[in-house]
């Protein structure tokens, strides 16, 4: 992959991509949400990559109105990350599906464009949601022989990891509180995930997928290990296992390695407020 466009570019995900692919000399403009505020902790990830003049840093709603795409471009959706922090109104859905998906089908055809989008597991729990409309969308884009593919995500954890996990709550030492967003039937250690998608879109996208560990109770061994119980009720929910492709992810550390990463991470940058 030369060149990469990822929506979300200072979201834990896509900051952790966007870091690996300029590692490997890709280039990257990346869409910073802007309907959020530029707190500590963005400010701390644009000096981290900033400086590398392969990546271009460009505004959401600028970039969404101008739509540059340039031929083989793999671009990034990363939804996962905002609804994680219950912030989807900063995707601008509309604008989105309908001021720049929608309306360059053509484009994406002829430029042979790719497109990923990082969606919650939760999303293959019930097909009457809101959220309905990003899911239609790529149907659409399908059907167009647009190369496109749904990664649907567990938790994912380690450096960077945002502070709606609770597992960053117990490195933080605060209070845990487990939201209904947060999947605590698995987890997928940063570095891993990256790694898979980096492989994964180098390839054709046609296909949806659902991330699992090559760990069992992955989630659970994590919680073990930082010494926070879980509600034993909760018992994983089905899913609509009939539409993707379940893809097992191989642990390339210990989770206790990967959590005790995220706790260094966090000490180094000085427990700010805004993490």
């Amino acid at each position: 992959m030369d060149r990469a466009v990822i929506l979300g570019t200072f979201e834990f995900i896509g900051f952790s991509l966007c870091k690996h692919l300029l590692d490997q000399g890709c280039e990257i403009d990346g869409i910073h949400f802007d309907k959020e505020k530029d707190d500590a902790l963005i400010q701390e990830k644009r000096l981290t990559i900033g400086r590398n003049a392969n990546f271009n840093e460009k505004n959401y709603s600028a970039w969404i109105k101008s739509g540059k795409i340039l031929k083989n471009d793999t671009i990034f959706i990363d939804i996962y990350d905002l609804y994680i922090r219950n912030k989807l109104g900063a995707l601008w859905e509309k604008e989105l599906i309908e001021g720049f998906l929608m309306k360059n089908l053509a484009i994406f055809q002829s430029l042979q464009v790719k497109i990923a989008f990082l969606l919650p597991i939760q999303w293959l729990k019930d097909i009457s949601r809101t959220h309905s409309r990003v899911e239609d969308v790529i149907t659409v884009l399908k059907e167009n022989n647009i190369s496109v593919a749904s990664f649907y995500l567990p938790v994912i954890y380690g450096p960077w990891q945002p502070k709606e996990f609770s597992f960053h709550q117990v490195i933080a030492e605060e209070r845990v509180m487990i939201s209904e967003r947060e999947w605590i039937h698995d987890a997928i250690y940063i570095d891993d995930l990256i790694i898979f998608l980096s492989n994964c879109t180098d390839k054709p996208l046609d296909e949806s997928y659902l991330l699992k560990s090559s760990i069992t109770g992955h989630w659970r061994k994590c919680a073990d290990y930082l010494s926070f119980g879980n509600n034993e009720n909760w018992r994983c929910p089905d899913l609509a296992l009939g539409k993707v492709t379940e893809r097992t992810i191989q642990c390339s550390v210990k989770f206790s390695d990967g959590l005790e990463k995220q706790r260094q991470q966090f000490i180094s940058l000085g427990n700010p407020d805004d993490l």
